[in-house]
């Protein structure tokens, strides 16, 4: 029994309740389970002290049903009571393709910290859904996990900001990237997961894609070139799920789980994840494919402008458009921006560019690259558009420290550099490095931080503010006949962490002892 006739049951009389029964079992199939197309649950923090989290249940639903979303359970994890969404409460707006996305915001407060499965389930998911047994019986089911440790810090979830309404052609590849973030800067990793219809109860019978079942003609050949079977993959970097290639026209379910990882002590710990469950549905067409040009992955150190052209085409000659998903898009400084920057209907004659442009600053160093998923879209006379994603990687690391002098005083040196550029803007400090003799060498593109094998000790850690150093050996005075040679690194704060290129190297002489 679903919760949406509890609801009912509970405000209604006798009769009524005899009436719902009969048009809830006559209608079964009919008027439930057939406008459910995804879902994710994200996890914001509210008060890290008090540990209350915001969280927002994303469902999208197909227009061309009159169900609307809600009148699902939302369980915190935590042994407090279920709550009931109730139907009406989900706000919504239309995303394209005639999908609909659907939002509920709540807060909760944990007694404790600890690790806690957030789930959100709704009867029922649509009916006939070829890889699952029974589809229009089964809930939708989607879960978070939040993980409340005060040693690792505040948290909040991975956001998806690609929503997941783009349809599939039979043996042409699918593709779909969720355009996660970490709002933290913690490290996202990717993997399928066998979709589940309650806490620990996978769905029943469930087959990837790309089994066999799925494919009436030559399985061994029906990959998109046609050189090999079909495969069914998710990067778990960069999150490109790539389906090569839908068989059996007809609507297939897939989920995918989002992992966080923070750097602590040296070691990856994981500080959650958020699962997106998600159907696609597959048509015969006649259509290709568009094609995307986008940049070579680069680093660059923060206060480079960033401007590149972003191009598109479609061999079939259809209109195309061209989006672009990032945290970039929405910075606290100097924001990156996007020319034109379209809505859902914003289509133009192939071959068409987009713009690309950043000011970054010392706010946006980091140790993980930003992600910019480039997703183009075209529209054919008739039957699914198709897509193509690109993930573009900037890195955006802390400029060099410049060293300006270095004497020795008697056992002590003293070392003096500029102002820091980041010094007063998102830098922790500067690290001081030093060496007996030289070991000069010059940083490869992108290396940030002291080398391995360079052979220099961590000496002291200084306010980033600071302009010079004085090096007593920890008041134990420094040998009169060694030669020192020093180098700066500029650190920046967790969890986003990142480094700074190293300074060039500066070296005081031996002398005799007097």
């Amino acid at each position: 029994m679903s919760y949406k006739l509890k609801k009912t049951i509970g405000s209604n009389k006798i009769f009524q309740v005899f009436t719902v029964l009969v048009l809830f079992f006559l209608g079964w199939t009919s008027s439930f389970a057939t406008h459910i197309r995804a879902g994710e649950i994200t996890v914001e923090v509210v008060n890290c002290q008090t540990r209350t989290f915001r969280f927002t249940i994303l469902g999208y639903r197909d227009t061309g049903s009159d169900i609307i979303f809600g009148g699902g359970i939302l369980d915190f994890g935590d042994g407090s009571e279920p709550f009931l969404i109730p139907e009406g409460d989900f706000r919504s707006v239309l995303v394209g393709n005639q999908i609909e996305r659907n939002w509920y915001v709540i807060e909760h407060t944990y007694s404790a910290s600890g690790s806690f499965v957030v789930s959100y389930l709704e009867q029922n998911r649509n009916e006939g859904i070829l890889n699952i047994s029974n589809s229009v019986t089964t809930p939708f089911y989607v879960e978070s996990k939040v993980v409340i440790d005060n040693f690792a810090g505040c948290n909040n979830s991975p956001i998806l900001l690609v929503p997941p309404i783009d349809e599939g052609c039979t043996q042409v590849a699918f593709y779909h990237n969720a355009g996660a973030y970490d709002p933290d800067g913690d490290s996202l990793s990717y993997e399928f997961v066998i979709p589940k219809q309650a806490k620990d109860v996978e769905v029943g019978n469930y087959r990837y894609p790309n089994f066999d079942e799925f494919y009436p003609s030559d399985f061994g050949t029906a990959n998109e070139a046609g050189t090999g079977p079909p495969t069914f993959t998710i990067d778990s970097h960069t999150g490109d799920l790539i389906w090569d290639s839908p068989g059996s026209e007809g609507e297939y379910n897939m989920a995918f789980r989002i992992y966080e990882w923070r750097i602590i002590n040296g070691e990856p710990y994981l500080m959650g994840y958020v699962t997106r469950d998600m159907q696609v549905i597959v048509e015969d067409c006649d259509n290709e494919r568009p094609t995307l040009e986008v940049p070579e992955d680069i680093c660059v150190e923060a206060g480079t402008f960033i401007d590149e052209m972003i191009l598109g085409m479609d061999i079939d000659g259809d209109d195309i458009k061209i989006e672009a998903f990032s945290q970039v898009f929405d910075m606290n400084s100097n924001s990156a921006l996007i020319d034109p920057d379209p809505d859902f209907n914003d289509y133009r004659p192939e071959p068409a560019s987009t713009r690309f442009t950043w000011q970054t600053d010392c706010f946006h160093v980091r140790e993980e690259p930003y992600q910019v998923v480039f997703k183009i879209t075209d529209r054919p006379p008739t039957g699914p558009q198709l897509v193509t994603f690109e993930t573009w990687n900037i890195t955006v690391v802390g400029p060099e420290p410049d060293f300006t002098a270095v004497s020795r005083a008697n056992r002590t040196a003293e070392l003096n550099w500029s102002s820091y550029v980041c010094g007063n803007k998102n830098a922790q400090g500067i690290q001081i490095w030093r060496r007996v003799d030289s070991f000069d060498y010059t940083p490869d593109d992108c290396e940030t931080g002291i080398r391995d094998e360079a052979g220099y000790r961590l000496i002291d850690t200084v306010d980033p503010t600071s302009t010079s150093y004085t090096d007593s050996n920890g008041s134990n005075g420094l040998a009169w006949g060694a030669k020192y040679c020093y180098r700066l690194v500029a650190v920046f704060p967790q969890p986003q962490g990142g480094e700074s290129i190293v300074s060039r190297e500066i070296c005081i002489d031996p002398v005799e002892a007097s």
